[in-house]
């Protein structure tokens, strides 16, 4: 928002490579597990939060050859990725769409006691003990409106973001194991 306010600019494509807490390179500092609090995440969750909705701001909407938003950490934090992206999705006029990545593990629908859209599934994780590399978040936005919304109660979503029938039926088996993965500590 400040840097189209100060130029005007809007651009096609943006990278948010969000500053993060690390939880997906422990391999390479330990460190982070014991110099990482509950407050540390939640610090990072909220200017992760404020760097998303500005990265959106600065997409244009209109662009014929774009429009998309691509959010990424290096954290395997629920509270650094599923909730900043369900954050978004409830704050602008954006969806999710394909990473276009054909490997790693859909994100969370659900997490203990929250529960997120469901095109979160369309988001990527990646875990240090499965792919064999840092563990790492990536989601991809499609900004569909250049309009702000009004501000929504806390469970709702834009217009164009209402889950569909579709979205919402019950799951397979298989999928529902997914949803149930335990983080690796």
């Amino acid at each position: 928002t400040l840097f189209r306010s100060l130029w005007g600019v809007l651009f096609d494509r943006v990278l948010l490579d969000a500053p993060c807490s690390g939880t997906g390179v422990i391999s390479k500092d330990p460190g982070v597990k014991t110099n990482k609090d509950e407050k540390d995440i939640l610090r990072c969750s909220h200017l992760q939060k404020e760097l998303v909705l500005s990265a959106i701001d600065s997409v244009d909407a209109d662009s014929e050859t774009g429009g998309y938003l691509v959010y990424g950490t290096c954290s395997i934090m629920v509270e650094e990725n599923e909730w900043v992206v369900d954050y978004a999705l409830k704050k602008r006029n954006v969806k999710l769409v394909p990473t276009g990545l054909d490997f790693g593990k859909e994100g969370f629908t659900r997490f203990k006691e929250r529960r997120f859209h469901p095109s979160l599934k369309l988001t990527r994780r990646f875990y240090p003990h499965t792919q064999n590399m840092d563990g790492f978040f990536v989601a991809k936005f499609k900004k569909f409106s250049n309009v702000i919304p009004k501000v929504l109660k806390e469970n709702e979503y834009p217009a164009a973001e209402v889950p569909t029938s579709e979205q919402t039926k019950p799951k397979g088996k298989g999928q529902e194991k997914a949803q149930k993965e335990v983080l690796p500590v």
